[in-house]
C-alpha cells in the first residue's frame, strides 16, 4: 500500500514577500499623501497672498474713497460758505447801492425854474432853449426815477464818458473865460476893444488853449455858458465865435468829431483838476 505524504510549502518566503509588498505599498501611499500635503500647503500659500492682497486692494480703495469724501465735503462746505458769502456781500452792496441812490434821489432836488427863465443869446439861441427844455424834462424825470432806472442812467454815462469827451467853456462874472477840458482849467479874459476883434480874439485864444490839451477822444461836447451876470461884451464874442472855433478843431483834428451847444446863463461848472491858468496860451499840439 503507498502512502501519500503531506505536501508542505514554505510560508516564510512567502510572509517576506508580502511584507515588502506592503512596505511598499505604504511607502508609496505616504510619498503621495507627502506630495499631495506640499501642493495644498502651496495652494493654500498662494491663496492666502492672493487675499492679502485683495484685502490691501481693498483696503487703499476704500481709504482712497474715504479721503474723495472729505474732499468733496470739504469742497462742498467751502462751496456753500462762499456762497453764503457771496450772496451777503451782494445784499450788502444791493443795500448800500439802494441806500445811495435813495439818497441820491433825494438830493435830486432841482431848482430848474431859473434854468427855464434864462435867456439865450446869438444866433443859437433858439435852438439851445429847445435842447434846454428838452434836458430840464430829462431832469425831472431822473428826479422821479427809481434808483434802478438811475443806477442805469449813471452806469450809462460812465460808459459814455469812457468814449467821449464834455467840454465846458464858461463866461463868468469877473471877465475871465474858462475852458474845462482833458482834466485842464484854463482861464483867459480878453484884451481886445472893437467887438469883431473880440470875437476873433476867443476864437483864437480857445483854439490856442485847444491845442494844449491832451488828443481827445473820438467824440468831444463842447457846452458854452456864462453867468448871468456876465456883461455882454464877453459873452457875446464867447457866443459867436464858437462855430468858427470848433470848425478849426475839427479841421485840425479830423479824427475826432466835435459839437457844440449854447446853454446861455448857467451856474459855472466845477472847476477840474489839475488847474492851469494862462494869459496867453502856446500852442504846442
Amino acid at each position: 500500500m503507498k502512502l501519500f505524504r503531506p505536501v508542505r510549502f514554505p510560508l516564510t518566503p512567502l510572509m517576506d514577500l508580502l511584507l515588502i509588498i506592503v512596505f511598499a505599498q505604504f511607502l508609496d501611499v505616504r510619498e503621495t499623501s507627502q506630495r499631495q500635503s506640499q501642493w495644498m500647503l502651496s495652494e493654500r500659500s498662494k491663496w492666502e497672498q492672493k487675499v492679502s492682497r485683495e484685502q490691501a486692494e481693498l483696503t487703499a480703495i476704500r481709504q482712497a474713497i474715504t479721503s474723495e469724501l472729505e474732499t468733496v465735503r470739504d469742497q462742498r462746505d467751502r462751496a456753500r460758505a462762499a456762497r453764503d458769502a457771496a450772496i451777503a456781500e451782494r445784499d450788502r452792496v444791493a443795500g448800500q447801492s439802494e441806500r445811495a441812490m435813495e439818497q441820491l434821489l433825494d438830493s435830486l432836488d432841482i431848482e430848474t425854474e431859473p434854468w427855464r427863465t434864462a435867456d439865450v443869446a446869438g444866433e443859437e439861441g433858439g435852438n439851445a432853449a429847445s435842447i434846454r427844455q428838452d434836458a430840464l424834462r430829462r431832469a425831472d424825470a431822473l428826479a422821479d426815477a427809481s434808483p434802478g432806472t438811475l443806477m442805469r442812467f449813471l452806469i450809462a454815462h460812465e460808459e459814455l464818458l469812457k468814449r467821449a469827451e464834455v467840454w465846458s467853456i464858461h463866461a463868468s462874472d469877473r471877465g475871465d473865460i474858462r475852458l474845462l477840458a482833458g482834466g485842464q482849467t484854463q482861464t483867459f479874459r480878453l484884451e481886445s476893444r472893437p467887438q469883431a476883434d473880440r470875437t476873433e480874439e476867443v476864437a483864437d485864444r480857445l483854439f490856442a488853449a485847444y491845442k494844449q490839451l491832451p488828443e481827445p477822444k473820438g467824440l468831444v461836447i463842447v457846452l458854452v455858458s456864462y453867468d448871468p451876470r456876465s456883461v455882454a461884451g464877453v459873452y457875446q464874442p464867447l457866443v459867436d465865435a464858437i462855430p468858427s472855433a470848433v470848425e478849426r478843431m475839427r479841421a485840425d483834428t479830423p479824427t475826432t468829431r466835435f459839437e457844440y451847444s449854447v446853454l446861455g446863463t448857467a451856474p459855472a461848472p466845477e472847476d477840474a483838476s489839475p488847474v492851469v491858468s494862462t494869459a496867453q496860451p502856446s500852442t504846442s499840439r
